[in-house]
């Protein structure tokens, strides 16, 4: 069973060979140490096993009778035993890449169930400032470090600078002419910040199932770099407000676009379809099929507007809206 540690020392030369001394003769062994530097005293934090039968009050004795102060012995498991920077990267890829709220990673890696304290002394706070400037507030029985402090701020910061509390661009002046383009790497961000302005039922009709996170890096990437295809975008001077993934399902070309909710209406999916339909004469395609949820007249009116005569049909409950490519001109990649 591993336990870990945490105890207030006088920083003076010996102390930690007095610890490990007192842990010898009773059968505990340290086996990973961290120091949180504080002065006049230091703040140390050791993973252990114990002997059977050991329980946190008896483990929190022995390091009290050894010169600790303000000693806790928690549970832990084998993840302990790797490194904090480790651990806190892997947090950060939680939140980014698999959707986790920053809170509750946060509160694992500061482990903020309450431990065993032999001398509580009450909660200690620690007030973390998001990029739109909020205030996430944790607290604990065991005193935050600084080190502690300046690890969860960092991790927090990270986090938010990624798009998490506000879009990385807002919407500009309409009477700026749109730019159909081909989507790039450096539009991950943009495409990311295009998703967060859309409404639920925008969202829904491109992706035809309710999108319950916010878009994540590795989303957003797939979404300007399809494997078997191509992205393009509707860029209104510096922002991105339109977005399509053009690919090749099998033998079947399609096209799935989104328009932000406060363009819409202005002919950007239509450009886009046009767009769509050139590029995928280019590949050989000889149809383009648009793929969507029944009740989505929004992008049938679109196809119309674009000069399309389309067949409809349902498959799997989703609509398939063709359009043949004939006397379309193609138009080739860049």
């Amino acid at each position: 069973m591993l336990w870990r540690v945490r105890t207030t020392l006088v920083d003076r030369p010996g102390i930690l060979a007095e610890i490990a001394l007192a842990c010898g003769r009773s059968g505990v062994n340290i086996l990973g140490m961290q120091v949180f530097p504080t002065s006049p005293q230091v703040t140390d934090e050791f993973i252990v096993t114990a002997p059977d039968g050991w329980g946190d009050v008896r483990l929190a004795e022995l390091f009290e009778e050894a010169g600790g102060a303000q000693v806790s012995a928690t549970r832990v498991t084998d993840d302990s035993l790797i490194d904090a920077p480790t651990r806190y990267l892997r947090g950060v890829h939680q939140v980014l890449e698999e959707g986790r709220d920053a809170e509750e990673v946060l509160r694992e890696l500061l482990e903020t169930e309450p431990p065993d304290v032999a001398d509580y002394r009450g909660h200690d706070v620690l007030d973390l400032t998001r990029r739109n400037g909020s205030v996430l507030r944790i607290s604990r029985a065991i005193p935050f470090t600084a080190v502690e402090r300046a690890r969860a701020q960092a991790l927090l910061s990270l986090v938010s600078d990624a798009g998490y509390d506000t879009p990385l661009i807002s919407p500009t002046p309409r009477q700026q002419v749109p730019m159909v383009r081909e989507a790039t790497l450096a539009d991950i961000e943009a495409v990311a910040a295009l998703h967060g302005r859309c409404s639920v039922e925008t969202l829904y009709n491109r992706y035809q199932v309710p999108l319950r996170m916010p878009m994540t890096t590795r989303m957003a990437r797939r979404l300007v770099a399809p494997d078997a295809g191509v992205a393009l975008i509707v860029q209104v001077g510096l922002d991105v407000v339109g977005h399509g993934v053009l690919e090749a399902l099998d033998t079947v070309w399609t096209f799935q676009l989104l328009i932000e909710d406060a363009w819409q209406g202005q002919g950007l999916g239509t450009m886009l379809v046009k767009q769509a339909a050139g590029r995928a004469k280019s590949h050989g395609a000889a149809r383009l099929t648009f793929i969507t949820e029944g009740s989505n007249d929004k992008l049938l009116r679109t196809v119309g507007n674009a000069g399309f005569v389309a067949r409809v049909e349902r498959h799997d409950g989703n609509v398939h809206i063709t359009v043949p490519l004939s006397a379309v001109r193609a138009i080739a990649a860049g």
